[in-house]
C-alpha cells in the first residue's frame, strides 16, 4: 500500500515537474521563435514591439518591408544591440539607437525628450517607413516613444494619444526610469512650441506666396 502511494507520488511530481520545465521553456524560448510583443500601428507605415530575437526580427523586416528600426534601449556594447545592429546591415534596413535612460542630475528630462523628439520624427518621416521602434519589452520607452510620435507629428492630443497606448498596451508607471508620465512635460516643452514654429512658419509661407503672387499680377 505505501509502496504504491510512493509510485502514485513519484508520478504526480513527475508531471509536475515536466510541467514546469514546459512552462519554462516555453517561456524563455518562445522568443526565439515568436515575435516579442509586435504589433501594428499604421499598416504599412508604423510598427512597435519589444527587443526581437534573429528570427522574428529578420521576419518582422521581411514580411513588413521594414527600411528602419529603431533601438530605445541598451548601450552600445549590449550584446541584443551588437545582433541587431548586424541584422540590419545585412538586410539593408536603417538601425538607430536611441536609448533612453536616466543620467545623473538634472538633465535626464532633457536627455530623455531629445531622445523621444528624435524617435518622433523618424517615426513620423515617410522617408523612413516603413518603420518599427521597439524598447527591450516592447511597453514602457516603446510607449513614451508612440506617444512623443502621435502628439508631435500627427497632431494628436496628449489624451488622445495615451489612450490608445493605454487600450493597447497599458500605462506602466515605473519606480526606476522615466515613464510615461515624462509626457506631460514633453507636451508642455516640446510638442507646443513644434507646433507653434510651425504654425508661424506656415502662416510666413503663405504670406510669400501671396506677395509672390501679387507681384505676378501687377506685372
Amino acid at each position: 500500500m505505501n509502496q504504491n502511494r510512493r509510485k502514485h507520488l513519484k508520478r504526480i511530481l513527475g508531471f509536475t515537474l515536466a510541467g514546469v520545465a514546459a512552462e519554462q521553456s516555453w517561456r524563455h524560448g518562445h522568443d526565439y521563435i515568436l515575435p516579442r510583443e509586435f504589433m501594428e500601428i499604421e499598416p504599412g507605415k508604423v510598427y512597435r514591439g519589444g527587443w526581437q530575437q534573429a528570427i522574428p526580427l529578420r521576419r518582422i523586416i521581411n514580411n513588413y518591408k521594414i527600411k528602419t528600426v529603431i533601438a530605445l534601449a541598451h548601450p552600445d556594447s549590449h550584446p541584443l544591440v551588437k545582433m541587431e545592429k548586424g541584422i540590419c546591415e545585412e538586410k539593408g534596413v536603417n538601425w538607430v539607437h536611441l536609448p533612453i535612460h536616466d543620467v545623473r542630475g538634472d538633465d535626464t528630462r532633457k536627455f530623455v525628450s531629445d531622445q523621444l523628439e528624435a524617435a518622433a520624427k523618424i517615426i513620423g518621416d515617410p522617408a523612413a517607413q516603413p518603420v518599427f521602434f521597439h524598447c527591450h519589452h516592447g511597453v514602457n520607452r516603446a510607449s513614451m516613444a508612440h506617444i512623443a510620435w502621435r502628439t508631435m507629428m500627427c497632431g494628436w492630443s496628449l489624451e488622445d494619444s495615451e489612450q490608445e497606448v493605454a487600450h493597447h498596451f497599458g500605462l506602466v508607471s515605473v519606480n526606476h526610469g522615466p515613464d510615461y508620465r515624462h509626457m506631460q512635460k514633453f507636451f508642455e516643452e516640446r510638442v507646443v512650441p513644434y507646433r507653434l514654429a510651425k504654425a508661424e512658419k506656415a502662416k510666413a509661407d503663405a504670406e510669400t506666396m501671396a506677395r509672390s503672387g501679387d507681384k505676378s499680377t501687377t506685372k
